[in-house]
């Protein structure tokens, strides 16, 4: 059964992206927030791999065969996204400073801008997807 237009796959896994990526932020802004105190530890959010592995497994279910010019286009059969959680870890690769704080202002500055990169790209296809069914909706009138 092929993908629906709105509430389908793709929308499935946009939405679970930006769900993991909103929680992204705020858990780059509480590591920022707490760039001063002693023994604070910065946490990051790991999804991506959850959200590919969900994708990898509604490929794997299609009862149509693919031809896909793409490895990153999306499924016919639905992901199940609702298993992806994203895991917050606390980060212990970077070096502490001598309070025990381990916040590194500059990698914490470029996640906050590649998160906010993709979240808005996410957000523009969202919307250009909404406008496009609008389209279709009206019979190609505005």
């Amino acid at each position: 059964m092929p993908d629906q237009f709105l509430g389908g796959t793709t929308d499935s896994v946009i939405g679970a992206a930006l769900n993991g990526l909103s929680l992204r932020q705020r858990l780059i802004s509480n590591n920022l927030a707490n760039i001063d105190t002693p023994q604070f530890k910065a946490s990051e959010v790991q999804f991506e791999d959850q959200l590919q592995d969900a994708i990898d497994r509604g490929r794997q279910r299609s009862p149509v065969t693919l031809v896909s010019y793409n490895p990153r286009h999306l499924p016919l059969e639905p992901a199940r996204v609702e298993d992806v959680k994203p895991e917050i870890e606390q980060d212990e690769e970077t070096a502490v400073r001598a309070d025990g704080n381990n916040v590194d202002i500059d990698k914490q500055m470029v996640l906050l801008s590649e998160t906010a990169l993709t979240y808005n790209a996410l957000v523009q296809l969202t919307a250009a997807r909404l406008s496009l069914a609008k389209y279709l909706v009206n019979d190609g009138r505005r």
